[in-house]
C-alpha cells in the first residue's frame, strides 16, 4: 500500500478482542484509515500508550497484532507511544515473534516522548505536537516557559472547543509545576498576560460549569462528558450512554470528564459496556 492517510476519514473500530483470565483485553486505540487517492484501500492502525518503557509491552503488542489481523483480515501498523523513558523520537523496530509479511511485516513504530526536544515540537504545525511537548525535554527553557509556550500555541490556534480542552488537559496533566515554577509562571510575562491564554487555562470544572449554566448544570456537564467519551473511545455503546444519562450528580459527571484523557478504557472509568448493549 502507498499514499497519504485520510486522517479525518478515520473510523474507530471495536477494540474488544479477547478475554484473558476473566478480564477483557483491548488495545488503547484501533482505527481504519482510508488512503487518499486510492479508491477503496485503507490501513488498520493500532496504538498502545505506555507510561514508562518496559519489556512486557512487546508481548502484548504482538498478541494484539495477531488478534487484530485475525479479526479484520487486514495488515496492521502498530505504534507504541512511551511517555517516559525509552529511546527518544520515532524509531522503526522489529517485533519479536512476528513473521514477515506485506506492509510493515514484523516491524512496529516506537515513539519515545520524554527525550524529544519540546521547543522543536512547538514549531510543528500539528496541534497534538504542542500538547505532547509537555512531556518532552525542556532543554534550556524552564518548565514554566514550556507550559506557557504550549498553552499559547493552543490558545492562538483555530480549534474546536472540544479539541482545545483535550489539548489543554494534556498539558495540565503532564506538566504540573512546582510552587516555585507556578510563581514564576504567574508573576512573569510568560504566563497569564494573554487573555486568550487565561481562557485556555480554565479548569475542567470551570468549563463544565460554564456550559452547565448555559443549558442546565447537569445536562450541560453530561453532554460534554458524552462528547469527550466519543472522541477518546469512538462509538459509545447504548448501555454506556444510558449509564451516563442516569448520573444525577454534577460533581460525578465532572470527575468522570477529568479522567477521560488519562483512562485506558471505559472499564477504567467504571463505565464498562454491558452485554445487552
Amino acid at each position: 500500500m502507498s499514499g497519504h492517510l485520510d486522517i479525518p476519514g478515520a473510523v474507530f473500530l471495536d477494540k474488544e478482542l479477547f478475554t484473558e483470565a476473566g478480564r477483557r483485553r483491548e488495545p488503547d486505540l484501533l482505527a481504519r484509515i482510508p488512503l487518499l487517492a486510492s479508491g477503496s484501500e485503507s490501513l488498520l492502525v493500532h496504538v498502545e500508550i505506555e507510561a514508562r518503557a518496559r519489556g512486557p509491552i512487546l508481548g502484548r503488542l504482538r498478541q494484539y497484532r495477531r488478534r487484530i489481523e485475525a479479526a479484520y483480515d487486514s495488515d496492521v501498523v502498530s505504534i507504541l507511544v512511551t511517555l517516559r523513558g525509552g529511546e527518544p523520537g520515532l524509531q522503526v523496530r522489529s517485533l519479536p515473534g512476528v513473521t514477515t509479511g506485506p506492509g510493515l511485516g514484523s516491524q512496529y513504530v516506537a515513539f519515545g516522548l520524554s527525550g524529544c526536544d519540546a521547543a522543536a515540537y512547538l514549531t510543528r504545525p500539528e496541534p497534538l505536537a504542542w500538547a505532547l511537548a509537555a512531556l518532552m525535554n525542556v532543554g534550556k527553557l524552564t518548565r514554566a516557559e514550556i507550559k506557557a509556550a504550549c498553552l499559547r500555541r493552543i490558545a492562538d490556534a483555530r480549534l474546536s472547543e472540544e479539541k482545545r480542552i483535550l489539548l489543554v488537559d494534556c498539558v495540565a496533566t503532564y506538566l504540573e509545576l512546582t510552587p516555585e515554577e507556578t510563581w514564576e509562571y504567574a508573576t512573569s510575562d510568560i504566563g497569564g498576560g494573554n487573555p486568550a491564554m487565561r481562557l485556555t487555562e480554565m479548569s475542567w470544572g470551570d468549563r463544565l460549569m460554564a456550559e452547565g449554566h448555559r443549558v442546565g448544570m447537569r445536562e450541560g456537564a453530561r453532554e460534554v462528558l458524552l462528547r469527550l467519551l466519543a472522541q477518546r473511545f469512538g462509538r459509545i455503546p447504548v448501555s454506556v450512554r444510558r449509564r451516563v444519562e442516569a448520573i444525577d450528580s454534577v460533581d460525578s459527571l465532572i470527575r468522570l470528564a477529568e479522567c477521560v484523557l488519562t483512562s485506558r478504557s471505559l472499564e477504567d472509568l467504571g463505565l464498562a459496556p454491558r452485554s445487552d448493549a
